[in-house]
């Protein structure tokens, strides 16, 4: 593999894990039962690639020992997303967790494509630099709806029916996000 296609796949793998991660945070922030061990793994990955990303880009190559770590990573995070979309009927905090959750990790992709064009002076493409605005500007406000749960405060219905419709979009395509997951490995074989 490229050391392009390695760098595109660590994108892939963060940005999973970035999704895990941050539907546990959402949860324990606004007091609905989190999974404690999901979190710490999550966290824990999270650590490992942002220590192995930054010797990448200057080596352009993982270590063998980076490779097999990243592929064990790999194999656990499709594990963790096993149990990441929720089953019906959905509860207003479900909601959030997958709209904030899938925000965050899509903000993540979007930066790392952005840094994936600048090290291997590639095009990405302008919607990606259009995409930074939009994504800061949602994942705001999804900070921003976790704060009033937190502070024990009611969400406007209008607020609501916004998370509702994200959500409903997202649900539409999580068999996508999913099949995505599965895309990961080849990038590291």
């Amino acid at each position: 593999m490229s050391a392009q296609q390695q760098y595109n796949g660590l994108i892939l793998l963060t940005s999973y894990i970035q999704r895990i991660y941050i539907a546990e945070k959402i949860n324990e922030r606004i007091g609905v039962q989190t999974n404690p061990s999901r979190l710490q793994a999550a966290k824990n990955y999270l650590d490992e690639l942002n220590m192995i990303m930054p010797l990448f880009e200057q080596t352009r190559e993982l270590t063998d020992t980076q490779l097999k770590r990243v592929k064990e990573i790999t194999m656990s995070t499709k594990h963790l997303m096993d149990g990441y979309f929720p089953q019906p009927p959905f509860s207003f905090a479900q909601k959030l967790s997958i709209v904030g959750s899938s925000l965050y990790g899509e903000q993540l992709m979007n930066t790392g494509v952005l840094r994936l064009g600048q090290l291997f002076q590639k095009e990405v493409g302008k919607d990606f630099e259009m995409r930074v605005k939009f994504y800061k500007e949602r994942t705001e406000f999804i900070d921003a709806v976790v704060h009033t749960l937190y502070s024990k405060e009611e969400i406007e219905l209008s607020l609501q029916q916004i998370i509702a419709n994200w959500f409903e979009g997202i649900m539409a395509n999580h068999k996508n996000v999913l099949q995505d997951m599965e895309k990961i490995n080849p990038f590291f074989a």
